[in-house]
């Protein structure tokens, strides 16, 4: 009735799924590197070699690494949820009958 009055269209979505919590936890970390300041950096420089090395030298795989932990999602996938109540390893499926 609201929307109908105000002539505006509500579009209706369910709770954020764990790729899209992950995903924003992600851009906050970024962000929030852009703090660092540049004259500290040098004392990560043997943390930063050491796990490149536990990640075979594999640069990128550090970076995921080191952003995962700093997203708190760190330990384990989160769960699927469902859109219409939020329980977790739900599915909600939408069939449309033509």
């Amino acid at each position: 009735m609201i929307a109908h009055r105000a002539g505006v269209e509500f579009h209706q979505i369910g709770i954020p799924q764990p790729e899209d919590v992950i995903r924003a936890t992600s851009r906050d970390s970024i962000k929030a590197l852009k703090d660092v300041n540049e004259s500290v950096l040098p004392l990560f420089d043997g943390a930063a070699e050491e796990l490149i090395a536990l990640s075979d030298g594999d640069a990128k795989q550090a970076l995921l690494k080191a952003l995962a932990f700093m997203s708190g999602f760190h330990k384990e996938a989160l769960a699927s949820r469902s859109l219409l109540n939020g329980q977790e390893n739900q599915i909600t499926f939408q069939i449309n009958l033509q």
